[in-house]
């Protein structure tokens, strides 16, 4: 008899509950509260969470987390008790499993750090200011000029180095004679007037100087120290 009575008693509460709206004891029975739209707005674009498996541990094959939609999170005894939010991986296990499948979007309920998209700097254009000019009549300078400071039979070492320019395989003109052309209204200096004796090719660098073979001399012409040395 007692028994009956602690069934109907139990039975009683649960119909009252239901009756006077709440919202909990109708959750977890199942029951939909007045409140709710009979019909479910989802949004047009698949949103995934990546929460704890069920499955995990009673199936070998099973992985820890797996990603679900957002609106088919199981039932499952801890979310009864603690909530959904309790089987919803945390960002930092996100970060090792990757993207949802087929690429969509992650739930803002996971909790991932929203991410800037900075555009890329565009470069100022140039203006007209920074193109270099010539001053004063005289255009810019070109390759750095050196001297023959060695002759031998074949071999000359000239004062280029590295740090001018010079490397293995580089021509160089040797000349001598450098008469300035001066505008005799402008008085601008307009070039240099001077032939060439020779040419050679560098072999060796050195950290102050460079050997070079020779391979051209000009007929009747010999060369000397102090001839100016021309990267070609």
């Amino acid at each position: 008899m007692g028994a009956t009575m602690t069934v109907r008693s139990l039975a009683l509460v649960v119909v009252a509950l239901t009756a006077f709206g709440c919202t909990t004891a109708k959750q977890v029975l199942g029951i939909p509260t007045s409140g709710d739209p009979s019909v479910t707005i989802k949004s047009a674009e698949t949103r995934w969470l990546l929460i704890k498996n069920p499955r995990f541990g009673d199936v070998p094959s099973e992985p820890e987390y797996v990603w679900v939609e957002e609106d088919k999170i199981p039932v499952t005894f801890t979310t009864l008790v603690r909530g959904q939010g309790a089987i919803i991986a945390a960002p930092e296990i996100v970060a090792k499993y990757g993207a949802p499948p087929g690429g969509g979007k992650i739930s803002p309920r996971q909790g991932m750090p929203t991410q800037t998209v900075t555009a890329p700097e565009t470069p100022a254009p140039r203006s007209p200011s920074a193109v270099p000019r010539p001053t004063n009549g005289t255009a810019p300078a070109g390759p750095k000029k050196g001297l023959v400071v060695y002759v031998d039979t074949t071999r000359i070492v000239i004062d280029l180095t590295a740090a001018d320019g010079i490397r293995p395989g580089t021509v160089v003109s040797l000349r001598r004679d450098a008469i300035p052309i001066v505008h005799p209204v402008t008085g601008e200096v307009l070039g240099e007037l001077d032939e060439e004796v020779a040419t050679a090719r560098v072999i060796e660098m050195r950290e102050k100087f460079s050997v070079a073979d020779v391979q051209t001399v000009a007929a009747g012409a010999r060369i000397q120290i102090k001839d100016r040395v021309v990267p070609k």
